[in-house]
């Protein structure tokens, strides 16, 4: 584990790391009429923002980036009396450049959320701006305050300083001005892995327009092509696939069918149907996912399969993990579906996926896994809430993703774990779903999903999973509640209007606080192998002192959240010393690299 070094070395790093991230430019006098000026994206309370950072208020901000990035930020306005606004982004320009940067700006939708746990109506609710609208207009009533969500994407190709502007047209004109550095640097955006479980089946039930349509119909397919976007540009590549109906019990507000039709004839023969699997991986792969097919579940949480008659008839059967009947229903299955993922060549990109489910029964369903014709070539997968002890069981396992919440405090005994998987080349990742904090709920602040990426960088994972990424409530655009866990817990992304025509869904901020956290651990992993040595060491060290592990409380309704406002703050606090520690090593770098002399200190 790296070394931890003092706190008064800390401290001067928080101070440093603000001031590098913007410039300090005094709020002017503005026009009557419209104010604003750019905020800090990872605290929702607009109160505690000008504790955190130096630029608030601020009408310039400079940042910096690296090719092939994606640099988030945030901005508000404010009306003093009723008028329409738009928003226009220009393109950024570079001095001595023909290339020019994209910019993308757009207002942010509020949605309300239950501040506990279910959908009690006794729950207080409360406003979030989380939702990422495509809208530019936005008509003000005197006092309101708008935000806007603004995004700066480089290629491969840029390089140096560009400027531009975003221009807030109302009763008056308010400029917002970016000055973007990118660094001649480039990270691996594949690097730690982002699993986040999708459900194919919530636009067709959503949409009124869907809701006649064949699962993978061709108007479904355009549905669920936009939500995968989203997902493949944070680097997503695995595809979830249930195999059985309901693997997770229906904690979801829509159905969760299966991929697969279990099938059974007069003469008690079984079959299985596939069309609706391949109909899914295939457009998963036309979207770019090329990853591992996590299937749900050998173990599924009620332990039931669901089988059809000749004449369509459901039949539930509760199986008990291991016996006799178990096994030669999933005998069957599993022969039949081996068979089938070899005819379309993606066997050895199957993964068995067992979720929270009881640790002795991990071991039936390895051993019939590897029983079966092909059984060799697919690989076991688990997600877990427990701390990791019988290595020999976990040895079989080469996903294991180990819920934040357990990971061991002892670092020697985590530590050791994980080199011993790393020298079997297995893959470990931190788990995040409901009951935990850190997280990315509807209400949490956007910092604590920006920490949890560097959290697992410093504790030595490879990567990241969440449930769930498109599991939407009732109404997702108004409320965010779920029936069983906090609000959000279940989606990353918002759908269109459930009367539209063209299915276009949008991001949240959430979903892009998990990228730029993604991107801040691939930018310090690629620094890792350009500083070598002491540099790197050096890095590595500041970095684990800027990540102190947090557990959360249970509010009065159920939920878990912060301790207190100053846990509150130190988590926010914590991810703007990350990134300022890594830009000071990035700018080191990139001096290296043109021999020139490089600052030692970090």
């Amino acid at each position: 584990m790296r070394n931890v070094r003092n706190r008064s070395l800390l401290v001067r790093l928080v101070l440093t790391g603000m001031l590098m991230l913007g410039i300090l430019v005094p709020v002017q006098a503005e026009d009557a009429g419209l104010s604003g000026g750019f905020c800090f994206t990872g605290i929702n309370d607009v109160q505690m923002l000008s504790e955190l950072v130096p630029y608030s208020g601020s009408k310039s901000i400079r940042v910096k980036a690296w090719q092939d990035d994606t640099v988030y930020l945030k901005a508000m306005i404010q009306a003093d009396q009723n008028m329409h606004v738009s928003l226009s982004a220009e393109l950024m320009t570079a001095l001595k450049s023909v290339q020019e940067l994209q910019v993308q700006a757009s207002f942010l939708k509020p949605v309300s959320f239950g501040i506990g746990m279910g959908t009690d109506p006794s729950i207080p609710h409360e406003i979030v701006y989380d939702r990422i609208s495509s809208e530019t207009e936005a008509d003000l009533i005197a006092g309101q305050t708008a935000y806007i969500w603004i995004s700066v994407h480089t290629n491969a190709d840029s390089r140096g300083r560009y400027d531009g502007v975003i221009r807030v047209m109302g009763e008056q004109e308010l400029v917002l001005k970016i000055e973007t550095v990118v660094l001649p640097l480039q990270m691996d955006s594949e690097a730690y892995s982002a699993n986040l479980w999708q459900y194919p089946f919530s636009s067709l039930q959503y949409y009124a327009g869907l809701q006649n349509e064949a699962p993978f119909s061709e108007a479904h397919q355009e549905a669920l092509r936009k939500e995968l976007s989203f997902y493949r540009e944070i680097g997503g590549r695995d595809i979830t696939c249930t195999i059985t109906e309901e693997p997770w019990a229906h904690q979801t507000y829509f159905d969760c069918p299966s991929l697969v039709t279990w099938n059974v004839d007069g003469s008690g023969n079984l079959w299985f149907d596939y069309q609706k699997l391949d109909a899914w991986i295939e457009l998963c792969e036309s979207c770019g996912l090329s990853g591992k097919i996590d299937c749900f579940s050998i173990l599924p949480f009620d332990e039931d399969i669901t089988v059809f008659d000749d004449m369509g008839n459901p039949m539930r059967m509760v199986l008990n993990p291991g016996d006799e009947t178990w096994r030669y229903y999933w005998e069957n299955f599993l022969w039949s579906f081996f068979s089938h993922m070899k005819e379309t060549g993606r066997l050895s990109r199957v993964r068995m996926m067992v979720d929270e489910r009881g640790i002795p029964w991990f071991q039936h369903a390895i051993d019939l896994v590897r029983s079966i014709d092909g059984g060799d070539q697919v690989q076991f997968g688990a997600a877990v809430n427990v701390i990791p002890r019988d290595t020999a069981l976990y040895d079989q396992i080469a996903y294991l993703s180990i819920s934040i919440a357990s990971l061991p405090e002892n670092d020697g005994q985590l530590e050791a774990f994980l080199a011993h998987r790393r020298e079997l080349g297995l893959e470990t990742t931190m788990y995040n779903c409901s009951t935990n904090y850190p997280n990315a709920f509807a209400g949490s602040d956007p910092a604590e999903s920006v920490w949890s990426m560097q959290y697992l960088y410093n504790r030595g994972l490879d990567g990241y999973l969440r449930w769930a990424y498109d599991a939407w409530p009732e109404n997702p655009l108004e409320c965010a509640d779920n029936p069983h866990f906090e609000a959000g817990d279940t989606f990353l992304i918002y759908p269109d209007q459930k009367d539209s025509q063209v299915y276009e869904p949008s991001s949240s901020v959430r979903l892009c606080m998990i990228h730029q956290g993604l991107n801040d651990i691939r930018k310090a992993e690629r620094l890792s192998s350009l500083l070598e040595g002491a540099g790197a060491d050096s890095m590595n060290e500041a970095l684990s002192a800027a990540s102190v592990r947090y557990g959360g409380t249970y509010n009065a309704y159920g939920r878990m959240t912060h301790i207190s406002e100053e846990n509150r703050r130190s988590i926010a606090q914590q991810t703007l010393l990350f990134e300022s520690i890594t830009e000071k090593a990035a700018r080191n770098a990139a001096m290296r690299m043109q021999g020139l002399t490089v600052m030692t200190d970090q």
